[in-house]
């Protein structure tokens, strides 16, 4: 019989080994999971503000010009060197910054009139090349979006120039495409890589501007801008290889098309580590203690064969005390067997004291705990039961609020109409106070005119709601003593019970501290 314990002991211990070592695994995969899902997050947001801050800029610019009344009226005069006199110094200033990479003028329907790209080249169609151009002065409408010219990939504002009702062409204003992964490596994005839809940039470009992409890496049909990145697939999202996160960003065209990928790369490599290493520790920890305690299970085990009815006559006298319920004992067919029942009984009556620290709030309505003026819990149940409640608390796993409140100005009460008059409103203040709270909480008087409220499940913000009920029914009230009207206020402070606290009185200190900072600041007030 002992060798079966003791290889079903070696058996456990083993289980928990392997659960331990799979917890450690489950968790650093969800770590993992959750560090790329936020760094996926924060970068997508980047985009949009870089994006919406581009969109914002070319606009801008673009409106700004195809509203200059020297615009229109080189367009009216047919006056090439009037618009380029005017728009060159901008241009001068915005293009060697790669703050911009085009100003182009058009005139209707889709004619070049004015590159500052190309001065030379003008009075030709472009409508092959710049569907949106057609598009523009078709609609009289503005447009920002995505588009491959001839020249090069990249963010474009199109705007219509229009004199009295009438569409006198339009103007192009583009940044390229290289410019978010500048944007992004200056937000701290060690590797950035832009995918460029090859096809795409074989039909749209002029072979000349072509052989420049063709030079860059090859992926999956995509032009590579930048470092490639290995064995990713090309679909928006996000995607972990060896603890790297690859944020990948589509880039929709003018035609709705997909024209690029911009993919972030973010090495969360040494914080996945940090994590492992903990968990390592966690582990190791775990499989000590189990160690220690399966250790002390050979020990008893040996102990309880060589002090067997000794064991039994310990047990007997633990059943001795007084239960709510008593264990129904099975034959006993063998001195396991007598071991086993009385172990039960034991494991039973710890079952029945867990089940009394999670059931609610007991009432404490002995005399030896209740406060003789207000009728209210007093501080020697708070010092006999603080340990008891705390990990009552601690079990339940719910939040619990803490209130200090104190009378405001109470002493003044005190001198001015007596201690009989400032009894009379201690003893208001606590029924008033009991009808703003429930049952299950626990109403005490700390000391004088301090107060202290226990709220089980009761998280900081729905204390702070409770608080603040409290304070402005008090506020309200308005004590008629014969000739004598008072009317006084209170000052409170809040908390709640951390998972780090060692007792109840860490979580009642805060409080203390805090009721005292609304004393400073004016009192009448909660504070947290």
């Amino acid at each position: 019989m002992r060798s079966k314990i003791y290889i079903l002991v070696i058996v456990l211990f083993s289980l928990i080994i392997g659960i331990s070592f799979y917890e450690s695994v489950q968790s650093i995969n969800t770590f993992i999971k959750e560090e790329s899902k936020q760094h996926y997050k924060i970068r997508s947001k980047e985009y949009n503000v870089f994006y919406q801050n581009k969109k914002t800029f070319l606009n801008s610019f673009a409106k700004f010009l195809s509203s200059s009344e020297q615009v229109k009226k080189a367009y009216l005069e047919n006056n090439r060197t009037l618009l380029i006199n005017y728009v060159k110094p901008l241009y001068e200033n915005l293009y060697p910054n790669h703050i911009i990479e085009e100003i182009h003028f058009f005139k209707k329907p889709a004619i070049s009139y004015v590159n500052f790209a190309n001065l030379k080249k003008h009075d030709f169609s472009v409508a092959k090349a710049r569907a949106d151009i057609v598009w523009i002065n078709t609609s009289f409408s503005p447009s920002i979006h995505f588009y491959v010219c001839r020249l090069y990939p990249g963010l474009r504002a199109t705007y219509p120039i229009i004199y009295k009702d009438r569409l006198l062409g339009s103007v192009s204003f583009g940044i390229h495409i290289n410019e978010f992964k500048k944007l992004f490596e200056k937000a701290g994005a060690k590797e950035v890589a832009i995918y460029l839809n090859d096809k795409t940039l074989k039909k749209m470009l002029l072979p000349a501007k072509y052989e420049f992409y063709k030079k860059l890496p090859l992926y999956n049909g995509y032009r590579v801008l930048g470092k490639p990145f290995d064995n990713i697939s090309l679909k928006e999202g996000y995607q972990t290889i060896h603890h790297c996160v690859y944020t990948k960003i589509k880039i929709i065209d003018f035609f709705n098309n997909t024209m690029a990928y911009l993919v972030i790369r973010d090495d969360i490599g040494k914080t996945v580590d940090t994590v492992s290493n903990v968990l390592k520790e966690k582990t190791f920890i775990e499989i000590l203690s189990f160690l220690i305690i399966f250790a002390i299970i050979f020990i008893i085990f040996k102990w309880l064969f060589d002090k067997l009815n000794e064991m039994n006559r310990i047990l007997y006298y633990i059943k001795t005390h007084k239960f709510d319920k008593i264990p129904k004992k099975t034959e006993n067919k063998d001195e396991i067997d007598v071991y086993k029942n009385n172990l039960i009984e034991v494991a039973e009556r710890i079952k029945a004291y867990i089940n009394l620290l999670n059931s609610e709030i007991e009432e404490y309505s002995s005399k030896a705990y209740q406060d003789v003026l207000t009728k209210t819990l007093n501080r020697n149940f708070l010092e006999e039961k603080a340990n008891e409640l705390f990990i009552k608390f601690e079990i339940s796993k719910k939040p619990v609020g803490i209130i200090m409140l104190d009378i405001d100005d109470f002493k003044k009460i005190n001198d001015t109409y007596g201690h009989d008059v400032g009894d009379m409103v201690l003893i208001k203040l606590a029924e008033t106070i009991k009808n703003d709270i429930r049952k299950e909480d626990l109403f005490i008087r700390y000391g004088g005119e301090e107060f202290l409220i226990i709220l089980p499940n009761s998280n900081i913000e729905n204390t702070y709601i409770v608080a603040e009920k409290i304070r402005k029914h008090i506020e309200s009230i308005k004590l008629d003593i014969g000739h004598i009207h008072i009317k006084f206020t209170i000052s409170l402070g809040i908390s709640e019970i951390h998972k780090d606290d060692e007792s109840i009185f860490d979580a009642i200190k805060r409080a203390d501290i805090n009721l005292y900072k609304a004393k400073r600041k004016g009192k009448n007030r909660v504070e947290f």
